[in-house]
């Protein structure tokens, strides 16, 4: 039998495991600095997010039954702090993980109408792969 507190343990444990292999195959082979993440033990007394080791990623992870995402969303949005990206990643039991972020998306169009949109998608687990590991390389060599 585990109490919340295990059960919280446990689900962040399985999200940092999905995002360090995710950090890895950008890390490895390439000279990069390796990506540990561990869990904020300050969370409960201090408010904050769920994972901590990635100073520019707020990561909030829920795994609920009853998925409450837009309240979730702002959970993770408020927790962030200056300069990091809120990710939510939720799931239901026997469910992939998903995944919330807001990314600002250029858009190209005629008669100078050009610019950038803060966009808040949702995503699957190869989407946010695809996303994450662009930013982490992009923030660890300076290259897009």
């Amino acid at each position: 039998h585990l109490d919340g507190y295990g059960r919280g343990a446990l689900r962040e444990r399985e999200a940092a495991g999905v995002i360090m292999q995710w950090a890895e195959e950008v890390t490895i082979g390439h000279g990069l600095a390796s990506v540990e993440l561990a869990r904020n033990l300050q969370q409960a007394r201090a408010g904050g997010y769920d994972l901590v080791g990635i100073d520019w990623l707020a990561l909030e992870i829920k795994r609920h039954e009853n998925l409450q995402v837009s309240q979730w969303w702002k959970q993770a949005v408020r927790q962030a702090g200056p300069g990091q990206i809120p990710l939510l990643m939720y799931r239901q039991n026997r469910t992939p993980w998903r995944f919330r972020v807001t990314l600002t998306a250029a858009h190209y169009a005629p008669c100078g109408h050009s610019g950038t949109s803060r966009l808040t998608v949702d995503m699957d687990a190869e989407q946010t792969k695809a996303w994450f590991q662009h930013e982490l390389w992009v923030r660890l060599t300076g290259k897009s």
